[in-house]
């Protein structure tokens, strides 16, 4: 694969040219679609600046799962940054400059987060210095039918410049590139920071990424995180840019980052429903069922029946609750202990779950070997922040994350059969 670049101030295009043996199919699931993405930059950028391993970066975000036996970069890569990519990667680097010194921060720089806009990316801000530098990717609008809503972001945005932060909204395309649309790699919505990184003065990327996602909590099986591929793989890469990752929530559960913005002074601008409009979530997807019944456990206060008939009713929970296990389980084992009502559904959820039988008071603190992904300027500060919002986990409660399996209960024939009962009783 080559990738180059053209510029139109204040527009920085990427175009991807397909070689043999690239991947235009890597998976029955998506495929490369779009051939070329941009991204609309400040007119006051200096586009010369921007450093070959920041363009390699974004290249590789966006292009990685297609890329075949080779890659051609914009720009020659430094040295180093080619070694941390050769180190876990099978693709080979065609253009290399041996003489380029790897991007430095300045002195005065400072964190970006490559923000969304949902709860725990709100969260994430929430502990992290007032001068940050919010950067959000919005996707640029074409003829393309999709549920997106972009307003509820935008405002948030909006709020977030009102009250004195520095926030960067950049329309790109770049979600088009895949079929279905959506971000090749995971963290590619980073792709507008790492572009800016020069001309903001940035000096690392902070994301939303919380406990469930880095060690795997509500999935099969704890996940040594800093030891694991996407850390060793993408981490390292940031970090070879200049950028090294800032996993601010880490240690924080999806219950954590709840409490966190019902407690912090911007939490009322987060909005995960990215269906739904400003303040009005479309109460039909997955995330409106999760988070309305979080909220609803953390405010101890249970919704009418009515109300959880509606719940239970969405198609696409439905979907995932269908799955054995359920994405972010953990949630639901929280949500489902703290309900004491007489909803049919609810209880049986419950006795799924298990949350007649598991504590989960530890799902309201953090996880403190979450630090080991935190660069040492930024620790100190994150700590005092988490420590205003929670507790922190005690040992016991931490051994509850490292001895996280949920392997046994899979195989217990009492929760398959509950599995299949419930899933039957809302077919």
């Amino acid at each position: 694969m080559k990738v180059e670049i053209e510029i139109k101030n204040p527009i920085l295009r990427f175009i991807i040219q397909v070689e043999e043996n690239d991947k235009i199919n890597p998976s029955p699931k998506y495929s490369l679609s779009q051939r070329d993405f941009s991204f609309v930059l400040p007119k006051d950028l200096e586009f010369e600046k921007i450093h070959a391993d920041h363009l390699a970066l974004v290249s590789l975000l966006v292009c990685q799962p297609f890329i075949g036996e080779q890659i051609t970069f914009p720009k020659p890569v430094s040295k180093s940054f080619s070694e941390a990519y050769s180190n876990s990667r099978r693709s080979k680097i065609i253009n290399i400059d041996e003489n380029l010194q790897p991007w430095e921060p300045s002195k005065n720089s400072r964190p970006g987060l490559a923000f969304s806009g949902g709860a725990d990316s709100t969260a994430a801000l929430s502990l992290l210095p007032p001068d940050t530098v919010p950067i959000f990717l919005d996707r640029t609008e074409k003829n393309i039918r999709t549920l997106y809503d972009r307003e509820a972001p935008r405002r948030a945005c909006e709020k977030l410049s009102e009250i004195g932060y520095e926030v960067k909204v950049i329309d790109s395309d770049l979600e088009y590139v895949r079929e279905p649309i959506g971000f090749p790699i995971d963290v590619a919505n980073a792709a507008p920071t790492i572009l800016l990184a020069d001309h903001m003065e940035l000096d690392t990327i902070a994301f939303g990424t919380i406990l469930e996602s880095t060690y795997r909590i509500g999935h099969k099986k704890y996940l040594d995180y800093p030891n694991g591929s996407h850390y060793k793989t993408w981490g390292k890469l940031f970090k070879a840019a200049g950028l090294p990752f800032l996993q601010v929530v880490a240690g924080v559960s999806e219950v954590g980052t709840s409490l966190i913005n019902s407690k912090s002074l911007i939490g009322e601008f987060s909005h995960s429903c990215m269906r739904g409009s400003w303040k009005k979530p479309c109460r039909n997807c997955w995330k409106c069922f999760r988070k309305l019944l979080l909220d609803s456990a953390i405010n101890g206060t249970n919704l009418s029946n009515e109300e959880l008939d509606e719940l239970f009713e969405i198609q696409e929970a439905k979907r995932y609750l269908h799955e054995f296990p359920i994405k972010h389980e953990n949630v639901l084992i929280y949500i489902t202990s703290k309900y004491n009502g007489d909803h049919l559904l609810m209880n049986m959820l419950k006795t799924r779950v298990r949350g007649d039988l598991m504590d989960t008071t530890w799902l309201e603190k953090y996880y403190p070997k979450m630090f080991e992904v935190i660069p040492e300027k930024y620790q100190k500060y994150v700590k005092e922040k988490l420590d205003q919002y929670l507790e922190e986990m005690s040992p016991n409660e931490q051994n509850m994350v490292l001895n996280w399996n949920m392997e046994e209960m899979l195989e217990d024939e009492l929760y398959q059969e509950r599995h299949q009962s419930f899933k039957f009783t809302t077919a």
